[in-house]
């Protein structure tokens, strides 16, 4: 190790000491109180310091001297989202101080709802991300005693920063993923991989078929972008090796960002998982935390209340809707009560204590006294007569409900609806033709997730009518 490197894994180790010091002796209720005083505090700045803002604010008549109090805030201040922000606004208007003379890099959405959303860094937010980076990556896989290498295999060019471990970006390549990973099996402790899921599985499938023992490697998994199903972890669990009730033998985590508010809102830990994975076995529990009739768990995930102001209202369907407000103080683009999309319910340590003291399951609960985000991601289903609907979760649980399905498929489908019925479109992996009783199998699995019937068709690769070779560049629609 260099004198340079070794300055910089010290100084790194110092700061993260610091934050885990500071989590630990904070309450619960001390963290809100320091997040809704840095929220006054953001609001204030983007209103005096972002031309598009300000414009805003004055065209709905809303005076920033006025907004003191939390229940001001609330009251007064205009919601914004992806539709009325980016495509009317210059995107040096967005940014504090109005130019972009301080960014070192842009980050754009995929682009999927027809709409583009961007967001920056200045050097000095891009450092402090680095901070939050490498305390999540030693937190969960130990990257200060263990040789580390993550491979970046996320879409279109997105940069993933630190100061201590070397970092692979291979983008969407699964051969190039597999290359690296057979030349440097031998000269790493282990490996983080960092994706989307439907790239993942297939990296994963493939590499076991090209010789790579998943089972003699520790490979930690990173994975987001879409909601994701808890079968969906078990199932490439399985085909790592994942023991989930030990965490050193390699992890699958999910993180939840958005280009525009930051790559990192909501991130799960070893007993957010347990809890998540105890929920979707167990009818009491997941009742009790979600709801009854709930049969599809959401994720479930902390988040850093001085990083971020969370709320939640009523969205078109009337389920709660998630509304980040960003709160750092380096930001270049901060966004003020911006509606996500994401159906989402937030809840504190304290209420998270209460019920699982009640189940008596407190041994669930995690080390860091954060909130709690119940995130079911964006509203994707098919809606029938009588409120009933079809969801794209049921079907993502359904798909992996059985590992052999989930051998066997892409996990690419389309959900539709024609004269009142529901018809489910899957396709088959490339090379694979559907094992006698397949459908069956994965109608049963729907029916443990869905009260509605529905019709289902397993497709060929080449048949498969909505788009083929998939580039992994762009999410899939699945309605």
């Amino acid at each position: 190790m260099g004198l340079l490197t070794g300055i910089t894994n010290w100084f790194v180790q110092w700061q993260y000491t610091r934050l885990v010091h500071a989590l630990s002796a904070q309450e619960p209720e001390e963290i809100i109180a320091t997040g809704e005083r840095n929220l006054l505090k953001a609001f204030r700045s983007a209103a005096e310091k972002v031309p598009a803002y300000r414009r805003l604010l004055s065209e709905k008549g809303v005076n920033p001297g006025a907004i003191s109090t939390i229940a001001a805030f609330k009251e007064k201040v205009p919601f914004l989202d992806k539709e009325s922000v980016f495509p009317r606004n210059a995107l040096r208007d967005l940014c504090v101080g109005g130019h972009l003379d301080d960014i070192c890099s842009f980050y754009s959405s995929s682009g999927s709802s027809g709409v583009f959303s961007f967001g920056a860094e200045t050097w000095q937010s891009a450092s402090h991300a680095a901070l939050g980076l490498e305390f999540l990556l030693d937190q969960h896989f130990q990257i200060f005693r263990r040789k580390t290498l993550l491979i970046n295999c996320l879409p279109m060019g997105v940069k993933i920063a630190t100061r201590t471990i070397p970092v692979a970006d291979t983008s969407v390549r699964a051969d190039v993923i597999h290359a690296l990973i057979k030349k440097l099996a031998d000269d790493f402790d282990q490996f983080i991989l960092v994706g989307e899921s439907p790239f993942l599985k297939k990296v994963i499938e493939e590499g076991s078929e090209n010789g790579i023992p998943w089972h003699n490697l520790l490979v930690n998994v990173i994975t987001g972008g879409e909601f994701i199903a808890e079968n969906f972890r078990s199932y490439l669990g399985h085909l790592l090796g994942i023991d989930f009730d030990s965490p050193e033998r390699g992890m699958i985590l999910v993180n939840m960002g958005l280009s525009e508010l930051g790559l990192s809102i909501f991130r799960e830990e070893h007993r957010t998982i347990q809890l998540r994975r105890q929920a979707h076995l167990n009818r009491d529990l997941r009742y009790a935390l979600f709801g009854t009739g709930t049969e599809v768990c959401p994720l479930v995930m902390q988040y850093f209340p001085q990083q971020t102001f969370l709320e939640t209202v009523p969205g078109k369907d009337g389920r709660p809707e998630l509304v980040v407000s960003t709160l750092g103080k380096n930001l270049k683009i901060p966004l003020i009560r911006y509606r996500t999309g994401d159906t989402a319910r937030t809840m504190t340590y304290p209420e998270m204590a209460l019920v699982l003291k009640e189940l008596g399951r407190e041994n669930l609960l995690p080390e860091f006294r954060l909130p709690f985000g119940m995130v079911g991601g964006k509203s994707v289903e098919v809606e029938l007569a009588h409120g009933e609907s079809v969801s794209a979760n049921e079907v993502k649980e359904a798909l992996y409900h059985d590992f052999g399905v989930a051998s066997q498929v892409t996990g690419n489908f389309r959900l539709s609806r024609e004269n009142g019925e529901v018809t489910l479109l899957v396709q088959l992996r490339d090379g694979f033709a559907a094992t006698p009783g397949l459908v069956g199998k994965l109608s049963a699995a729907l029916a443990t997730y869905a009260r509605v019937k529905v019709t289902i068709a397993i497709l060929p690769y080449r048949q498969f009518p909505f788009g083929i070779e998939h580039n992994y560049e762009r999410k899939n629609q699945y309605i």
